[in-house]
C-alpha cells in the first residue's frame, strides 16, 4: 500500500496530497505476457491460433473461454507448452492439465 506523500505544490489544506499515486505511469500498468492459444475450432473444425496478453495463466485462462475450443488445445508461452484441454468421456466437464 502506497501511503500519501507531501504535496509539492503548497497546497494550503496541510500541505499533503491525500490520494495515493504511483510514482511513475510505468508502476500503474501491470506486466503483460503474451500467450498463443492453438486449437480445434468446435464451428470450423480446423486448426487455429489466437495470440494474445494477459497478466498471467489464470487471467488467459478466463481470456480463453470465449473461443470455440473443439476437441483439443494447448496454450503457449513462447513456444513452450503451459497446458492443455483434456476431456472426459461421455460428455463430462473439459478440464485444463497444466505441463
Amino acid at each position: 500500500m502506497k501511503l500519501p506523500r507531501p504535496n509539492s505544490s503548497g497546497s494550503g489544506d496541510g500541505e499533503c496530497d491525500c490520494l495515493p499515486r504511483p510514482d511513475s505511469p510505468a508502476d500503474s500498468a501491470p506486466a503483460l505476457t503474451t500467450y498463443v492459444l492453438r486449437y480445434r475450432d468446435a464451428w470450423f473444425g480446423m486448426e487455429k491460433r489466437v495470440a494474445f496478453e494477459a497478466e498471467d495463466v489464470a487471467a488467459a485462462l478466463v481470456m480463453m473461454e470465449r473461443e470455440p475450443i473443439g476437441d483439443w488445445a494447448e496454450l503457449t508461452q513462447d513456444g513452450e507448452i503451459i497446458c492443455r484441454r483434456g476431456h472426459e468421456p461421455g460428455g463430462a466437464t473439459d478440464y485444463w492439465v497444466v505441463d
